[in-house]
């Protein structure tokens, strides 16, 4: 009766005609500088982002560029691995917002028409008023003042504020594609600095 090529190679294993040399020797590589080299490349990913930002006109008060940090690599076995960590609004800034009156080409849409005029957004909107110079010196040095801040909607740098938030929802928000263009060139980084350091790991493995 015949035999399969697998059910023959197992009985001349199991016929200990071989000799298994070498069994002892093999020992995991240390991945060492690996690792180091992820996390210099997500320090250098990170820095692509703000500077594509920042290009983009996309910063005001900095908070976005400030919350992109690159975090600790992770070991998983033998699977390395790192992320970079962003602020929420960061992929309505890089992919838009469509507005309901416009669209952006984007997966992302205002839910509703109204702006509630205690809400985040005209707080947003006003702090980025503020900064920008868009109000008259009086009105900044009023709401600089705590009280003022807690205003009610009859204050006119409130309802400039609705004003706007109410546009930016009619008319969306622009992408800036910041985050796709500091990916450009990237890869061809990280392949050629994770090869070199896979290659350092190898030889620092093989001499120890």
């Amino acid at each position: 009766m015949a035999r399969s090529i697998s059910q023959a190679q197992l009985h001349f294993l199991e016929g200990n005609d071989i000799d298994l040399m070498g069994e002892e020797q093999i020992k995991p590589i240390k991945l060492n500088d690996l690792a180091d080299t992820m996390a210099y490349l997500a320090a250098l990913y990170t820095q692509k982002l703000a500077d594509s930002l920042n290009k983009a006109d996309a910063t005001s008060s900095g908070a976005l560029a400030d919350s992109i940090i690159p975090l600790d690599v992770k070991v998983f076995g033998s699977v390395y691995t790192v992320e970079i960590q962003a602020a929420t609004y960061a992929k309505f800034i890089d992919e838009g917002v469509d507005g309901w009156a416009k669209s952006r080409g984007s997966q992302y849409k205002f839910k509703s028409k109204g702006v509630d005029p205690n809400g985040e957004m005209v707080k947003s909107v006003k702090a980025w008023l503020l900064r920008e110079g868009s109000f008259s010196q009086n009105v900044r040095t009023q709401l600089s003042k705590r009280e003022s801040r807690q205003q009610s909607i009859t204050d006119s740098a409130t309802r400039k504020s609705i004003s706007v938030a109410y546009m930016i929802k009619r008319q969306g928000i622009k992408p800036t594609r910041f985050w796709g263009n500091a990916t450009k060139g990237m890869k061809q980084i990280v392949e050629q600095e994770l090869a070199k350091a896979l290659k350092v790991d190898i030889i620092n493995s093989i001499v120890e």
